[in-house]
């Protein structure tokens, strides 16, 4: 006998809808959904936004998850060099020009995909100047902060914060609670309309499995802690303790002559290591 224990098949709980609105008011955006997987929320929630007519603008070192998503869409993909602003409005004026491959028909939409802190190159990804561009050429933005969420900013608000930038400048902000959280499962926030439309349509929220409410609470309970809504200091006091120590780290493998790669801020610290015997 197959138990089915979906959203639509078995409901949610409070904790689950405690839980997506505790996400949203430490994002600051108007509303968020959760999801139990964070892979699925990058690779099941893209082909909900875009589809056959669209484009993909995708940073070259992006995520596998954003990298199937994209795949699984049908939309067009076009790969810009990392973290490279000149790459990226090359392909966004051309793709306004020029329009569709063969019919030349303007793209229905258009969709700027990247990273917060890249997972294996440590770099901060130059989101003011992304935003920009987006807005420059009438495109939407997907920022995932899976390396970012809990770990950069002042109150540990991931890279908007840590550049200044307003949350609803970005149209979908998606992150993970495997990190910072300590957790499993993963969010994307954004404007109520966009909330609305992936919870009737996204594969994630409608065919998944629910997540579990001990799952919920422990993620609950860590923002909690980082946004200082626990009552506590304790989440600004670590914040500050992981920035010092990335850039005590970084500095002290710079006196070791260890080629560090990323940005100073950056939690994810790549060293190329040329000679194993280094390594003690």
């Amino acid at each position: 006998m197959t138990f089915v224990n979906s959203l639509f098949a078995a409901g949610l709980l409070d904790i689950h809808m405690e839980l997506d609105q505790t996400v949203a008011d430490f994002l600051g955006v108007e509303e968020a959904i959760t999801f139990p997987m964070g892979f699925a929320t990058n690779s099941m929630n893209i082909p909900c936004l875009v589809s056959k007519g669209c484009l993909i603008v995708s940073d070259e070192l992006n995520h596998a998850s954003l990298v199937l998503g994209s795949r699984l869409s049908g939309a067009t993909i076009r790969v810009f060099k990392h973290n490279n602003m000149v790459s990226l409005e090359k392909i966004l004026k051309q793709a306004v020009v020029e329009g569709q491959p063969r019919t030349h028909q303007p793209w229905k939409k258009i969709l700027i995909v990247c990273e917060g802190i890249y997972s294996m190159e440590g770099s901060i990804c130059r989101l003011p100047e992304i935003v920009h561009l987006k807005k420059k050429y009438k495109a939407y933005l997907y920022l995932d902060e899976a390396h970012s969420i809990g770990a950069i900013g002042d109150n540990g608000r991931g890279v908007c914060e840590y550049f200044g930038i307003d949350p609803c400048e970005v149209d979908v902000m998606m992150g993970t609670f495997t990190k910072s959280f300590a957790s499993a499962g993963g969010y994307i926030g954004g404007s109520k309309d966009l909330i609305n439309y992936l919870r009737i349509k996204s594969h994630s929220s409608m065919y998944a499995s629910c997540m579990s409410p001990a799952v919920a609470q422990q993620i609950i309970s860590t923002i909690r802690v980082i946004s200082g809504a626990d009552g506590t200091t304790e989440g600004k006091k670590r914040i500050r303790q992981l920035k010092w120590n990335v850039r005590y780290f970084r500095r002290r493998l710079n006196e070791l002559n260890v080629i560090v790669y990323g940005n100073k801020d950056s939690p994810v610290v790549p060293i190329l290591l040329y000679m194993p015997s280094n390594i003690a």
